[in-house]
């Protein structure tokens, strides 16, 4: 993971690693808690690590909160007439997955009765 998020970010040397690092275990931690909230409402078993299938959202995640370090807490922000926008949670974009994700696999329908 640390290597994909560096090549992604262009980050050739070690310096940023320790940093990196902490975010790539952050970011598992909100994401089993948020895919963990979403198997409890649809009473399906929780998560230890992040599916391998999810994968691909950790590593947004990471990346996203690399890129806004030291404008936490911010919408917006505006550096020598370039502006960043934000949403308000890494995790927005990613709550409709994880809830179809942690649905269960056999779901009832509904049926027809007849009484003859």
């Amino acid at each position: 993971m640390l290597e994909d998020i560096k090549l992604f970010l262009g980050i050739a040397d070690e310096l940023q690693d320790p940093l990196l690092n902490l975010i790539i275990k952050d970011s598992e931690q909100r994401i089993l808690s948020i895919l963990n909230q979403f198997a409890v409402k649809n009473d399906t078993e929780k998560h230890k690590t992040i599916p391998n299938d999810l994968i691909y959202i950790h590593r947004d995640v990471a990346i996203k909160r690399f890129n806004k370090r030291n404008s936490e807490g911010t919408t917006a922000d505006s550096e020598e007439g370039r502006s960043y926008s934000w949403e308000p949670s890494y995790l927005n974009e990613y709550l409709d997955i994880f809830d179809e994700y942690t649905k269960p696999a056999i779901r009832a329908g509904k049926g027809i009765t007849r009484f003859i």
